[in-house]
């Protein structure tokens, strides 16, 4: 049976939710506010300028105005009805301010908000490196004594997002078994603790704060060359052994006792550094990845965002896909994130 989604609002989050659920067959009809400019919402450090993010976000949507659509009247049409219920957001399309808890739906109705319906911050709006940094994930990258490092752009609200679209296929498939409708307040920040559960299980456990990655490691996993990076993994930072390396860099001296062990490559670091890297710096990364693979040794290769456009792997899977913007340009985006196929 194909399910329907009304999706209020023109946030990304919510944007992200139902596009991952059209990947599966669900018809999603997508209100956005009266005035609503597709080429210039979203704009910044996503989208290049022509409108890519809103056709990543909006394709295979039926798109209507708030000003021709009752929502109202029309989402007990809809099996699942999700958006920003954060008074800001419904104020935009002219709600009530209890619409979250009266709006009569078919099976579920998702609230996807920063910080939950029940905070007063949820009326506020919220840029999702705020998110970031709220829910901690600025926190589990780079090393101590460096500042926070921002993730890739709308990481925090795409989680959200997911974490919003297996709410609706969970809501869906319990409205099957007992009928009962479902209202659910979900908050990005909430879903992204998904993100540090090692880290506070350290804290609730044992008392310890996680820190990032000390200056003096275990290891290195990723090393300059030539003309960009590599990543090499031998091992587990904490029991890797140097002997695979050693002969791949042409370095033997790696292969002394005290670089063996994490607590000797920690004592002797500025050695260890000064052994290790600057081989890497005589080739390519791609050089050193076909190396490496004759060796049998764990390495890959760390592409730019140019590169992944040409990546043979996407490629062979098609994972891209060009459209076309209102203004003409054509606009390469991902596809959908997974494959499936019907059963026979």
């Amino acid at each position: 049976m194909v399910r329907k989604i009304l999706e209020i609002g023109s946030g990304v989050a919510v944007g992200y939710a139902t596009q991952v659920l059209t990947s599966v067959g669900w018809e999603v009809t997508k209100v956005i506010p009266s005035g609503y400019d597709f080429l210039t919402e979203m704009q910044s450090r996503w989208g290049g300028g022509t409108g890519g993010a809103s056709l990543f976000l909006d394709k295979n949507k039926r798109i209507v105005d708030s000003d021709e659509f009752d929502i109202l009247s029309h989402a007990l049409d809809f099996d699942v009805v999700i958006g920003d219920f954060s008074k800001q957001n419904i104020d935009q399309f002219a709600l009530p301010t209890n619409v979250f808890s009266s709006l009569d739906v078919g099976c579920s109705l998702i609230s996807l908000t920063s910080f939950g319906l029940d905070q007063l911050l949820s009326n506020q709006p919220h840029a999702d490196l705020i998110l970031q940094a709220a829910s901690s994930l600025l926190y589990l990258t780079g090393e101590h004594h460096q500042a926070p490092q921002q993730l890739p752009p709308y990481t925090a609200q795409m989680s959200g997002g997911l974490a919003a679209s297996s709410a609706a296929i969970a809501a869906v498939r319990a409205y099957r078994l007992d009928k009962q409708v479902r209202r659910i307040d979900l908050s990005i920040v909430e879903a992204l603790a998904i993100h540090s559960f090692t880290q506070s299980a350290s804290y609730v456990h044992r008392g310890e704060i996680a820190r990032r990655e000390p200056e003096i490691k275990e290891g290195l996993r990723i090393v300059p060359t030539l003309d960009g990076y590599v990543y090499c993994a031998p091992g587990a930072t904490a029991s890797m052994r140097m002997d695979g390396i050693a002969d791949l860099i042409n370095e033997p001296r790696l292969k002394n006792e005290k670089f063996q062990t994490a607590v000797g490559r920690k004592n002797n670091y500025e050695e260890f550094i000064n052994l290790f890297v600057p081989p890497f710096k005589e080739r390519t990364a791609r050089e050193w990845f076909l190396r490496a693979e004759e060796l049998h040794l764990t390495f890959s290769l760390i592409r730019t965002i140019d590169e992944l456009f040409f990546c043979e792997q996407l490629d062979e899977r098609d994972v891209w896909t060009e459209i076309k913007t209102s203004t003409g340009d054509n606009v390469r985006i991902p596809g959908r994130p997974f494959f499936a196929e019907p059963a026979f």
